[in-house]
């Protein structure tokens, strides 16, 4: 396996910086709220149901599952967005503290959400199996998924650009690819050896809410510490291009409608049950 080392320092520094939190939260939460939706029904969120919402973000999430009546308990590593989450969601517990090694005890949640936070794991499994160790036997997970290159949509539109019109120099460093849990041929054999089963894809038309054309660029840059990594190392020309290119997208596939344009960014929910 790679050394992800430098990865986790990337994703530690950016979800960290303030102005990267309040970024996705303002490029983001539109479109994150139809999954929220759709991972409360997977978990069968509810009164009297604990659910562990990991990656919570900016909290929302957690403000679908409180709407529940849920019992929330929040975790981050990103003091940032635990500051967001809970103004967002003050009904909530919120925990700064590390998905791959939680402090929780064995058996103690009814269910887990992580809202588009898996790709944020350093190792895959071994999140997903410290998910399946504070689950209660017979406990649900859900979590979200953009699609990603060759999709239909601003994520897929962003490979395209950055491809075509980018430095081919500027790259990632090693880690986990951040849509491949999309597919569900990739994401049902992880998380059996991770302790689940009753594997479950759920296709979401979800949409990004942007003020104008080229806000889409900068929802990318100024809010997704991956892609503002590969777009800030591009020259001003380049960021340009890019730019002008995900305008024209916005402008011939997205929507405008009140206070913006809507734009396609279709997304999965993949849920299990805990063996």
């Amino acid at each position: 396996m790679n050394n992800t080392d430098a990865f986790e320092k990337m994703e530690h520094d950016g979800w960290a910086d303030p102005q990267i939190a309040q970024g996705y939260a303002d490029g983001f939460d539109f479109a994150a709220r139809l999954a929220a939706k759709q991972m409360a029904d997977a978990v069968e969120a509810g009164p009297g149901v604990g659910v562990l919402d990991l990656c919570t973000g900016h909290g929302v999430v957690a403000v679908e599952l409180l709407n529940r009546k849920a019992t929330v308990t929040g975790l981050d590593f990103s003091p940032a967005m635990i500051a967001l989450a809970q103004k967002s969601a003050p009904g909530a517990t919120f925990v700064q503290g590390d998905a791959m090694a939680m402090t929780f005890p064995d058996d103690g949640f009814d269910a887990v959400t992580i809202g588009f936070g898996v790709p944020h794991f350093p190792d895959t499994g071994q999140g997903l199996r410290e998910a399946a160790r504070v689950l209660k036997p017979g406990g649900r997970i859900a979590f979200s998924i953009w699609r990603g290159k060759g999709s239909s949509g601003a994520f897929g539109w962003l490979f395209d650009a950055v491809e075509r019109l980018g430095d081919p120099s500027v790259t990632l460093p090693a880690g986990p690819d951040a849509h491949m849990m999309a597919d569900i041929a990739i994401a049902e054999p992880i998380l059996t050896r991770s302790g689940f089963s009753g594997v479950k894809g759920t296709g979401i038309a979800s949409q990004l809410l942007v003020s104008a054309p080229e806000a889409l660029f900068d929802a990318f840059d100024k809010g997704a510490v991956r892609a503002a990594s590969l777009l800030g190392g591009q020259s001003s020309e380049r960021r340009d291009a890019i730019r002008a290119d995900l305008a024209q997208r916005v402008r011939s596939d997205g929507r405008e409608t009140q206070g913006g344009f809507l734009v396609p960014a279709p997304s999965v929910v993949i849920s299990a049950m805990c063996s």
